[in-house]
């Protein structure tokens, strides 16, 4: 296939969040031994990351081998340049879908082509599973799951439902997934919610039946679902129930759920994971071709679909706790490994990569437990949560070493990370810094009461303000002629950026003095390509400790500045890229000593003996 390299294959195996100073010291105490072959017999290097460090935006850049001006994607949350509002950078209604078409219901969010595009329109055979931002699929030559973006069966991100006889307090966090239900000689009677469906002029959630029963010695329940019924014990994860729902005349739309029982007595409490699409029968296109994800429900059975299938939220709202967290993990990562191993046995030619996500969440969630300047860590708690980190990382050495020993010597093998990790002790609330420095001007102060701080701008007055906040550290200014009603001169543009970048950069935590931001990127200097017009203006590169806080993302300006991070979400990496870069692994020797991720796609096709000449990044064999 090529004669310039001896290989003629190549694999890929993308490890989201593994971190190189956490991957030395477990190779150093011996914990890791195939990560630690694998550096002795190839290569081993931090992988420098993408600008901002977020995982959308580096597995672009991964998949493209160029920056975010080329596939337009700058960070998890935009805004829509219209109205200012936020809206999701890895998921995108078809809005001229008028019909409802199944094939037509998403649009793809990645511009431009990625190196299985390329290698599979050079008919190489191409297999690549869960990789991030690729739905809705090109349907094209090579076979692709798409991960991080595939949504609910509502089109969602993914909203867990939560049964209960509890009564809920009004403000509690998450009120919103609660069904309230009510216990009749053992016998609950309630729904499951669907997609939505027009009726009579309005569109309402379709709705399937659930009928309840509590077991005799209240161990458990017995649950009946579209004419099936499960026996579920308490403190269990389910196995998975599949879910029909009338959508129209003659027809239906299915989905797939899980449920943890908490309890029955003295309260009913039972969690329901979002209803994902079901493979079997998809709802909507998430793999190409079309029909592929039914094969791998053949081989399979049923498994997680959701693009991002663990649940944090529920986690961090109290309706499952660690255990349980971690049990869903545990079978999420299981299933994932299961179709490695079943579509890795198929493979006999070409290019197969596949990504694993759990260890990302499992950092994001239990890094206060390794962190004792964290403002949620205490000693019981760590006591009992300071190994998972450590034991998902020597789960992903096992998957790694059982990966090497399927190896052949025709086969170029890369493991990565997109970034690494570091703590998140500090919520910063850009908007708030901008309302107090003159940037953004508000209709009224902000209660100290309003933790939110007006989401979605609804306190801001546009004809006053010079620049806002949305996303993860994007700033964006108020452009005249860009933005609805943008007050800003293009000819002004250079030395207001200026001018908050300089300021920006001496904003001082009052807590301990700590300088909250490290870097200030101006859009235009580190962007190039055909999707650059849409990069935010000034990119925040936030020093370890600190991250834009949730508010922020969604266009909130809460009366501070600053807070404590009372969140589970403890870890992070939307931090300064230099801070958190990833790593790389290789049978091979590289010949880069600092390489980006943006090298990867490159690397590929040289050894698949294809021209990448429109790359930025550079083969690193």
């Amino acid at each position: 296939m090529n004669g310039l390299t001896k290989y003629k294959k190549v694999v890929l195996l993308g490890m989201d969040g593994l971190d190189p100073q956490m991957l030395s010291r477990l190779m150093s105490e011996g914990k890791l031994p195939h990560f630690s072959k694998l550096s002795r017999t190839g290569s081993f290097a931090p992988l420098a990351t993408s600008n901002p460090a977020q995982s959308p935006v580096a597995w672009a850049s991964i998949a493209t081998g160029n920056n975010p001006g080329y596939h337009g994607i700058f960070d998890f949350i935009g805004r829509r340049v219209s109205d200012y509002m936020p809206e999701l950078t890895i998921m995108k209604v078809n809005p001229k879908n008028m019909f409802g078409k199944r094939e037509l219901m998403f649009l793809p969010v990645m511009h431009g082509d990625s190196f299985w595009d390329i290698a599979s329109s050079k008919d190489i055979p191409s297999v690549v599973l869960k990789w991030p931002v690729t739905f809705q699929p090109k349907q094209n030559k090579a076979k692709l799951y798409a991960g991080l973006g595939v949504p609910d069966i509502k089109g969602g991100l993914g909203k867990y439902s939560y049964y209960t006889t509890r009564d809920i307090p009004a403000g509690e966090e998450g009120i919103e997934k609660i069904i309230r239900v009510t216990v009749k000689n053992e016998r609950i009677s309630t729904y499951i919610s669907g997609p939505r469906v027009a009726k009579l002029g309005s569109r309402e959630e379709a709705k399937a039946d659930m009928a309840v029963k509590i077991l005799p010695d209240a161990s458990g329940a017995e649950l009946e679902v579209s004419g099936k019924k499960i026996i579920l014990k308490r403190g269990s994860w389910s196995k998975w129930v599949e879910v029909q729902f009338k959508v129209g005349i003659m027809k239906n739309a299915s989905g797939i759920v899980k449920f943890f029982l908490n309890g029955v007595n003295p309260y009913f409490e039972m969690y329901m994971s979002a209803v994902q699409v079901n493979p079997k029968d998809p709802a909507f296109v998430i793999t190409s071709p079309d029909d592929y994800i039914q094969g791998l429900a053949k081989d399979l059975g049923l498994f997680y679909t959701l693009g991002m299938s663990e649940d944090t939220k529920a986690l961090e709202e109290g309706r499952i706790d660690e255990e349980a967290f971690i049990g869903m993990c545990d079978e999420i990562i299981s299933e994932q490994e299961e179709m490695l191993w079943s579509e890795f046995g198929k493979f006999k030619d070409g290019l197969f990569a596949f990504a694993f996500f759990t260890t990302d969440r499992i950092q994001h969630i239990f890094w206060a437990a390794i962190d004792r300047e964290h403002p949620l860590y205490n000693e019981e708690y760590a006591q009992k949560h300071s190994r998972v980190i450590d034991d998902y990382y020597i789960r992903m050495d096992s998957i790694l070493g059982k990966m090497m020993e399927r190896l052949d010597d025709d086969t170029a093998f890369m493991a990565f990370s997109d970034h690494g990790f570091s703590t998140f002790r500090r919520v910063v609330h850009i908007n708030s810094w901008l309302a107090e420095n003159g940037f953004m001007v508000l209709k009224q102060k902000v209660s100290s009461a309003d933790k939110e701080g007006g989401p979605l701008f609804q306190n801001v007055d546009w004809k006053n303000t010079k620049a806002f906040s949305v996303g993860f550290g994007s700033i964006y200014l108020n452009l005249k002629g860009r933005e609805r009603e943008g007050i800003v001169p293009p000819p002004e543009a250079g030395s207001l950026m200026k001018d908050i970048a300089e300021k920006i950069l001496k904003l001082a935590d009052p807590k301990d003095g700590r300088l909250a931001v490290k870097s200030a990127y101006m859009g235009s200097e580190i962007y190039s390509g055909p999707r650059a017009f849409d990069a935010p203006d000034i990119v925040l590169g936030f020093n370890e400790g600190f991250r834009a806080s949730w508010q922020t993302a969604i266009g909130g300006a809460p009366a501070v500045i600053f807070d404590d991070n009372l969140k589970k979400w403890s870890g992070d990496h939307i931090v300064d890229h230099s801070i958190v870069p990833g790593i790389i692994l290789t049978n091979f020797q590289i010949n880069n000593a600092s390489p980006g991720l943006m090298d990867i796609a490159p690397t590929v096709l040289e050894i698949l003996g294809i021209e990448h000449a429109g790359m930025e990044g550079k083969s690193l064999i």
